[in-house]
């Protein structure tokens, strides 16, 4: 109980002292008083009515008389926070059994307790255990040891720090795969606006599907300084980490499990949940592009231009143009894009293939056996290409089975080229002729005179 509180309850009692607190009342008058005011129904400081008794209104009045407005004030129990029920010894096993395993639940607990004979079936109540491990500082799915630090904190300008994440929509029919899948919404919001960059659904959580929606946040609202993102595979990846180098952003992962990291992004879900996930008319949202002409309405004329509880009331357009001179500007969008390519080093076989991300690639046969610079797009990795020379050739993926039947014409010889000389030379004719004529043999001059040991 608060201190707000306890004023609350001091007044409540004075009043209903009333006029009993102003001069003396002999015995017989203080007991008829007492006795009209315990027959009333008095409106508690929770709203409820009820009637008090006249004993309970005596010893208020005696503690008036004693102590005055502070008499009538709430007095804590002595062994607040003890517990009562649950006796010192099984106090503490109920807490060396959370500490040796933090995983135990409550009714796991007292369900081990009960089976070992420590304690007797419905000694134990839910409510009572709980209040023991959270005195302990046990409560909680975890057992933490060590909490880190957490400080509110803001960035200094917009486009400084972008957070990023992703969260699962309803499920929509993916033409693809000819089921249903649950949808995938990746978002951006810039933290010191709270201003939402881009929102975009899709059926995939990939590191291509995330580079799509940075790279219309980017040319949408510039290039952020760093991202704050989570720890799952499609903000980790490779490729993630080259697009942010090449575009000048520094990439800042979230401590595992510690969402409230990233509470401004997590809040936006949750506004995001209650104001349009959750009513959605599914009759009429079928396909992506129908959530995601939704999703990018709602940001642009509702929660970007409403007034922001944790702006002072400002809206997040109005705090992002006032900020508006220090955010990096793509100037060519065009230009942004090209520059998210990468490329790889690969030997090419013998048969003219080369691997890449786990699937074999055809290269033109004249470059068997060379190593080979294979590009790809960041945001479309399955897209390959080599130069060869001038000359942009991409790459299909081998199909063995059409490759059965390709013909195998083989190469014309150029038109003059000089037959090649017989040397005559044949190491399986020289060794037999060492074994059936041992010793060096010498043929006629005419003949031309070949020597053999």
């Amino acid at each position: 109980m608060n201190e707000d509180h306890k004023k609350q309850v001091a007044l409540f009692r004075f009043a209903v002292l009333g006029d009993l607190v102003h001069g003396h009342k002999h015995r017989g008058e203080l007991a008829r008083a007492l006795k009209l005011k315990a027959n009333q129904l008095w409106r508690f400081p929770d709203g409820s009515l009820r009637k008090i008794g006249a004993k309970t209104i005596q010893r208020w009045y005696y503690r008036h008389r004693d102590y005055g407005f502070d008499g009538l004030m709430p007095v804590e129990r002595m062994d607040k926070g003890a517990c009562r029920v649950i006796h010192e010894e099984l106090q503490g096993l109920i807490v060396d059994m959370k500490r040796e395993d933090p995983g135990r639940s409550v009714p796991l607990i007292i369900a081990e307790l009960e089976d070992a004979g420590l304690a007797r079936k419905g000694e134990l109540s839910h409510s009572t255990v709980r209040r023991l491990l959270a005195r302990e500082g046990l409560s909680g799915p975890k057992l933490e040891l060590a909490t880190p630090a957490r400080h509110r904190f803001v960035a200094s300008v917009c486009g400084e720090l972008w957070q990023g994440d992703a969260c699962h929509g309803p499920k929509l029919f993916d033409p693809a795969s000819g089921r249903e899948l649950r949808v995938k919404i990746f978002g951006l919001i810039d933290d010191k606006s709270r201003l939402v960059t881009y929102l975009r659904a899709g059926f995939h959580e990939t590191q291509q599907d995330f580079l799509a929606v940075l790279l219309a946040a980017v040319q949408r609202r510039g290039i952020p300084r760093t991202l704050l993102l989570d720890n799952h595979g499609s903000f980790t990846g490779s490729d993630v980490q080259i697009a942010c180098a090449k575009l000048g952003i520094r990439l800042v992962h979230a401590r595992p499990y510690d969402g409230a990291s990233k509470g401004k992004i997590e809040r936006l879900w949750r506004t995001l949940r209650a104001h349009v996930l959750d009513r959605l008319d599914l009759d009429r949202v079928t396909t992506l592009d129908d959530l995601n002409l939704r999703l990018m309405t709602w940001v642009d004329a509702q929660y970007n231009v409403r007034p922001h509880a944790g702006l002072s009331g400002r809206t997040p357009l109005s705090v992002w143009e006032e900020d508006a001179g220090d955010i990096r500007w793509v100037e060519d969008s065009a230009g942004v894009e090209a520059t998210l390519v990468d490329h790889v080093e690969r030997k090419a076989r013998n048969d003219s293939t080369c691997t890449v991300r786990g699937k074999t690639y055809e290269v033109p046969p004249h470059l068997r056996g060379r190593s080979v610079q294979i590009h790809f797009n960041l945001l479309d990795p399955g897209r390959l290409w080599i130069l060869d020379g001038p000359t942009q050739v991409f790459l299909r993926e081998v199909d063995a089975v059409a490759n059965s039947r390709r013909s195998r014409a083989r190469p014309k010889k150029p038109s003059g080229a000089r037959s090649p000389r017989k040397t005559g030379l044949n190491t399986v004719e020289d060794t037999l002729r060492r074994v059936l004529r041992p010793g060096p043999r010498r043929d006629d001059d005419d003949e031309g005179e070949v020597c053999h040991a």
